[in-house]
């Protein structure tokens, strides 16, 4: 059994209980199967620490009851998933209204609407659109079949992939220096000019000493020479 800021891989596949629709899966093989198989999307086993809660809820809670290389597979319901359908969240625009924000809608369309959220287009009747701002997946009950595939249990693996999941890849070379409670990390100038770089820089130092080292400072060098700079 596992508890808070434990580290685990899992693998898995999510269905939607009363269709048997796949709607996400970390396997490649299953991705294909199901036809929902996207070329942009990198699939290999998922890092969750538990208690950070960037998984639905409901998963997370049987996450703690597996043990690694255990299979399972679990329901889960609306309010621990994607939360029940809310009707005061469909409404009714004007079809010219979206047109002025760039949107030609159709059935099904999933935009971006202002204020920064989503919505499903539902139906395009004359000069009405009916907008449904509920999550696509609220008010289903979701099936997963998981698999706990490794767990993490030193300190520099667990950094290792923190670096992986904020860096996309891991370049960095790292210290862990027990005695002085540092954490000293070389940034390679690869990454120098990077957009965001400095807001990649703080959630990684916040995820490090939050879950793998409390107590620890973290610190960051980038060094340059005449090398830098040269193509």
């Amino acid at each position: 059994m596992f508890k808070d800021n434990d580290f685990i891989y899992i693998d898995y596949v999510a269905k939607i209980k009363d269709t048997g629709e796949v709607i996400d899966t970390t396997i490649e093989e299953e991705a294909k199967k199901a036809n929902v198989y996207n070329t942009e999307q990198k699939y290999k086993p998922l890092l969750v620490i538990l208690g950070e809660h960037r998984v639905i809820p409901g998963l997370e809670e049987a996450l703690y009851n597996l043990n690694e290389n255990e299979e399972k597979e679990f329901e889960i319901q609306p309010e621990k998933a994607y939360g029940n359908r809310d009707p005061s969240k469909v409404k009714i625009v004007s079809l010219s209204e979206l047109k002025r924000q760039g949107i030609n809608p159709r059935p099904n369309m999933i935009v971006r609407v202002e204020g920064g959220g989503y919505a499903t287009i539902r139906s395009v009747t004359g000069g009405r659109v009916v907008l449904d701002l509920n999550h696509p997946y609220a008010g289903r009950t979701l099936m997963y079949k998981v698999k706990v595939v490794k767990v993490l249990k030193e300190p520099k693996e667990k950094v290792d992939a923190l670096i992986e999941r904020w860096f996309k890849e891991n370049k960095l070379n790292t210290e862990i220096l027990q005695d002085s409670k540092n954490v000293k990390i070389t940034i390679p100038k690869d990454y120098f000019l990077v957009d965001g770089i400095e807001i990649v820089k703080y959630n990684l130092a916040r995820d490090i000493l939050t879950y793998v080292l409390p107590g620890f400072t973290l610190t960051y060098t980038e060094v340059f020479n005449e090398d830098t700079f040269k193509r």
